[in-house]
């Protein structure tokens, strides 16, 4: 699950250079405001800790703040997340479930979800910094990591490394920002006949 959460990412197109003087932390909220919405075509890759891959997904995905998520990956290993900025939803047809849960309670879990909210004050769980056109974003308890890395100051790679060395990588194509989004693609109706574990 937490591969998936991963995806609530705002991947934009970013000038890191234009806020020398603002602290770190600084400079990524304000870049992560400037989008309004995205879509886009994933590659995902889970790997161990020696660079082993665990897992190879791709999909597509669509965001828009101040915190909607849709996530849907192609079969065999098929899934749909959706989140409205209270709840998540996230259904797994193989095995006919939708779990639900708080959006709010998931922000520990995933500093990807902290980007969706600049102004949320979980941000003062978390250490920001930079090195060479890549963000680092750290809990300060946890040991999670999520790394931005861009090329010619646009976002290119996101990487989420967990405390036990996992790491899950997206890369992204056919990105498409600030287009109009209706709010019924975050909307979720659970399939008749599929099991509901409510978490919420």
């Amino acid at each position: 699950m937490k591969a998936v959460v991963f995806v609530i990412v705002m991947a934009v197109s970013f000038n890191v250079f234009a806020y020398d003087g603002k602290s770190d932390k600084q400079a990524l909220k304000y870049l992560l405001k400037q989008t309004q919405s995205l879509s886009a075509e994933f590659e995902q890759q889970v790997k161990d800790e020696q660079g082993g891959v665990l897992q190879t997904l791709s999909g597509t995905l669509k965001l828009k703040r101040p915190a909607s998520l849709y996530w849907h990956t192609k079969k065999p290993d098929e899934s749909v997340m959706v989140a409205n900025g209270n709840k998540v939803w996230y259904y797994n047809p193989f095995v006919e479930q939708v779990t639900v849960y708080a959006q709010r309670d998931m922000v520990d879990d995933s500093p990807l979800l902290l980007v969706l909210d600049s102004h949320g004050n979980q941000w003062q769980n978390y250490n920001v910094s930079s090195d060479n056109n890549r963000y680092f974003v750290e809990h300060d308890t946890n040991g999670s990591q999520l790394e931005l890395a861009f090329t010619d100051e646009k976002l290119t790679e996101i990487t989420l490394v967990q405390a036990q060395g996992e790491r899950t990588e997206l890369m992204l194509s056919n990105v498409v920002l600030n287009e109009s989004i209706n709010d019924e693609q975050f909307a979720f109706e659970v399939p008749a006949g599929v099991d509901v574990d409510d978490q919420s």
